[in-house]
């Protein structure tokens, strides 16, 4: 992935120039820091197919951030399978949306119990300490 900062993906007011390839770059570059990305990463955990990539991911986590602006429900199950649910957060971007719209969305996905579960707070607790 190269380093861009073209705009990609949706265009609405106060985007900022956090693209996949600038936030692969970070990480690489700082691989022993824990990374939570925001909005999925602006669709990052797709080059986890690429096995370099998914080995760059260790420490980093996504969050669900204002998911229903950005992507079809599928985006639970899919990011789930490509790196693991253990590594997805729950996130709203409230007051910009509803908590209750994305939890919503997780229960009703495609998820199973646990991986539901991980994502609405174990995976924060693990990550917290709590």
């Amino acid at each position: 992935m190269t380093h861009s900062s073209d705009p990609v993906g949706h265009i609405y007011a106060g985007k900022g120039i956090a693209t996949p390839g600038l936030l692969y770059w970070f990480i690489s570059s700082f691989p022993d820091i824990t990374m939570i990305c925001a909005h999925w990463g602006g669709g990052l955990p797709y080059y986890a197919l690429m096995p370099e990539v998914q080995k760059d991911l260790t420490n980093v986590y996504f969050d669900t951030a204002i998911s229903p602006f950005l992507y079809r429900p599928e985006i639970y199950k899919q990011v789930s399978g490509l790196v693991g649910a253990d590594k997805i957060l729950f996130g709203s971007d409230f007051p910009v949306i509803a908590p209750g719209r994305i939890i919503n969305e997780i229960n009703s996905s495609a998820l199973t119990e646990e991986e539901k579960s991980k994502i609405l707070s174990g995976n924060a607790r693990r990550l917290l300490g709590l």
